[in-house]
């Protein structure tokens, strides 16, 4: 009995099932990269789009004539309507640590101003300007991060 063809076949067919086997695998991790990359930028736009809204809620509150006994609870229930806690829940599960401490911070900023206006404060109010510069440059450095981890150009005229 000839040997050499037999082992020859059985060797073909080991080298063609695991030539497959990896080029599935190598699919499978890069359709995978890309749902990933897929969750996580819509996390990001769902999460800033919470805090844009929440910031106009909250401009809003510090322009309106509120009754004193009402203005607590109507700040804090416009402060949680866009749902910025939940989704913050989501990034710290998905996000790497850099964005997830960029998102607490632009968080921290308006909850910080959520406070100031539960306080009394008015969109005249000097601690008020500052925290709205302060929000603007926490946005900043979170969408750096978002793009940076995107890997999104680094302006939209980069191309």
């Amino acid at each position: 009995m000839e040997w050499i063809p037999l082992v020859s076949t059985a060797l073909g067919a080991v080298i063609g099932v695991g030539s497959t086997l990896l080029a599935d695998r190598a699919r499978w991790r890069r359709d995978r990269a890309g749902q990933d990359l897929d969750v996580r930028r819509q996390l990001y736009a769902d999460y800033t789009a919470a805090l844009s809204r929440i910031r106009t809620a909250l401009n809003e509150c510090a322009q309106e004539d509120i009754p004193a006994a009402e203005r607590p609870r109507k700040v804090r229930e416009e402060f949680l309507t866009p749902g910025a806690y939940e989704i913050r829940h989501q990034l710290a599960i998905v996000a790497p640590p850099e964005i997830v401490d960029a998102a607490r911070s632009a968080f921290v900023v308006l909850r910080d101003t959520r406070d100031l206006l539960v306080a009394g404060a008015s969109v005249d109010d000097a601690a008020y300007a500052e925290l709205e510069e302060r929000f603007d440059a926490a946005v900043v450095a979170l969408r750096s991060f978002m793009r940076l981890d995107l890997g999104a150009a680094k302006s939209i005229t980069e191309r």
